[in-house]
């Protein structure tokens, strides 16, 4: 992991079928679970759930990445059944390499879940995502910005056949007064 300074994103929510969200559909995606996840899962978030979809602009304006955040009962078994954070999706675009923008996207996600867990009467307070085994990247990022593994063995993704995943998780609640 690097130790330089997190580079100065704008984040902005974007609404599904906008320009941006067609733009980032575009991007050349090493993986086709990426593509897969924005073209099904991410819309049915976001229509039928409490999904938000953010882009991150360099200060050029360029957008390179985005990132999503869901309040859902994905991994309820480890929050007694109750609402919880979940990321389903953020990427950087395949064609910038490790300028900083993930530990960034990171960061807003992260601060993104703690407002919303600190609401009265509001989610859980641990935030969960799942990453590919294969994902080592990822992985050290998450591992970087606190999230640990909480699944003993990686799972098998029944839409991917042959791919492991690992579910992280990490508290996210606001220090109170």
């Amino acid at each position: 992991m690097s130790d330089r300074s997190p580079v100065p994103l704008t984040p902005a929510a974007i609404p599904l079928g906008s320009a941006e969200f067609e733009a980032i559909s575009r991007w050349p995606f090493v993986d086709p679970f990426v593509s897969r996840l924005l073209r099904d899962d991410i819309p049915q978030r976001v229509q039928f759930g409490n999904c938000r979809i953010w882009t991150y602009r360099e200060p050029s304006g360029q957008i390179v990445g985005f990132g999503t955040l869901d309040v859902c009962n994905d991994y309820g078994a480890f929050t007694a059944g109750r609402f919880h954070l979940y990321i389903p999706l953020l990427a950087v675009n395949p064609t910038i390499k490790s300028l900083g923008y993930g530990t960034t996207i990171i960061r807003h996600l992260t601060d993104e879940a703690a407002l919303l867990a600190s609401r009265p009467g509001g989610c859980h307070d641990v935030l969960f995502l799942d990453v590919y085994t294969t994902s080592g990247k990822a992985i050290d990022l998450y591992k970087a910005a606190g999230f640990e593994q909480i699944t003993p063995e990686p799972i098998p993704d029944l839409q991917e056949m042959g791919k492991l995943y690992l579910v992280m998780a990490k508290r996210v609640a606001l220090a109170t007064a």
